[in-house]
């Protein structure tokens, strides 16, 4: 972080009212503030701007913030986290599981706890391993073979950016054995070859796979 500049932070809530709150209350501590509504709007923050700290709340429709801390924790190891959600009481200890390097019930309502710990975090040193670098999506990979609900094989694919799996049955060409589709979850596109030996056969009467020209 530049000290010549203001820290960021990126907030993300699906309460647009604690949103609103949270970036006028940050802002009033001289931070930097964007806001997020959910963990898909969050990581879509994250390709273009990299924030010095992160809070997050747990419980949000669309992917949520157990979620996306998960990937988070895999992508950008070396953003310090908070948790906060109205779920727990305002005495509550670290949720179980959840990714994040402190955590902040809702009803605590001690803002100079949670600026205190905000401080913690970006000047001091996080107990725990930044400098891995954890494995994920080639950014062309290869399409492997599943099964769906009614046993019919699909072509599968691990989104790079929200690391989701999902089966696709169209693609578009990009280049010489580069095809293209899109994450059902985040709608990231996501390039992919495949043999053609490695083409699924679709029942008569499911829509089969097709590669159209983009």
């Amino acid at each position: 972080m530049n000290i010549s500049q203001k820290a960021t932070i990126l907030f993300v809530d699906d309460d647009p009212c604690m949103r609103e709150v949270m970036a006028m209350m940050l802002d009033e501590e001289g931070y930097e503030v964007s806001t997020a509504a959910d963990g898909f709007e969050a990581l879509a923050r994250l390709r273009t701007a990299i924030p010095d700290l992160i809070i997050s709340d747990l419980y949000m429709r669309g992917m949520s913030g157990d979620e996306f801390l998960s990937v988070v924790r895999r992508r950008f190891p070396a953003i310090p986290v908070i948790a906060i959600s109205g779920a727990h009481a305002f005495d509550a200890s670290f949720p179980v599981g959840v990714m994040a390097d402190a955590f902040y019930p809702k009803g605590r309502c001690h803002p100079d706890e949670l600026m205190r710990t905000i401080q913690a975090l970006m000047h001091g040193p996080l107990g725990r391993p930044t400098n891995y670098r954890p494995c994920q999506p080639p950014l062309t990979q290869s399409a492997r073979i599943s099964y769906d609900l009614s046993g019919l094989t699909v072509p599968m694919l691990t989104c790079p950016d929200c690391l989701r799996g999902f089966s696709f049955h169209a693609a578009g060409l990009v280049k010489d054995g580069i095809l293209q589709t899109h994450c059902e979850h985040c709608h990231v596109a996501v390039e992919f070859s495949m043999e053609m030996p490695q083409v699924p056969a679709m029942a008569p009467t499911h829509e089969p796979f097709r590669a159209s020209a983009a």
